[in-house]
Formats: C-alpha cells, sequence, structure tokens
C-alpha cells in the first residue's frame, strides 16, 4: 500500500472523479487494483490526498476520509 500524500486543489466535479464512500452507508464495492481518480489525476489505493483542510484515502477505487492522525 502506498502512502503518497499530495495536496490537491477542491474537488472539480466537471473534472473525472472517483466516489467518496459516505460514512453513514455500510454497502462497500471492491475493486482490488482499482484506482481513485481525483480531478483527472490518478492515484494509487493507499495515497492519500487534502483538499480544503480534508484528507481522503484511496482505497479499492473510492476515497474514504481519512482519520486525523492519518492526515497529519
Amino acid at each position: 500500500m502506498s502512502k503518497r500524500k499530495t495536496i490537491v486543489a477542491a474537488r472539480d466535479e466537471s473534472q473525472p472523479n472517483s466516489p467518496i464512500s459516505n460514512e453513514d452507508d455500510d454497502t462497500v464495492t471492491i475493486d482490488e487494483g482499482a484506482k481513485c481518480v481525483w480531478n483527472g489525476q490518478e492515484f494509487v489505493d493507499g495515497d492519500l490526498v487534502c483538499a480544503n483542510g480534508e484528507c481522503y484515502i484511496c482505497s479499492y477505487g473510492s476515497w474514504m476520509r481519512a482519520p486525523t492522525e492519518v492526515a497529519s
């Protein structure tokens, strides 16, 4: 699992983006080897992106909100 941290621009919905997992939804889709996309840029499983004070981890093709201790 990669642990690359990248500061990115705010999410631009006119660009390709992978979904952000909803913490309230208990349905999880796992696509091993799937890449995550943020504003058209590809990231691999475990990569961390931060925009506007929020950080997300790429996990099986979806973004998950990163815990504060991971984002630091």
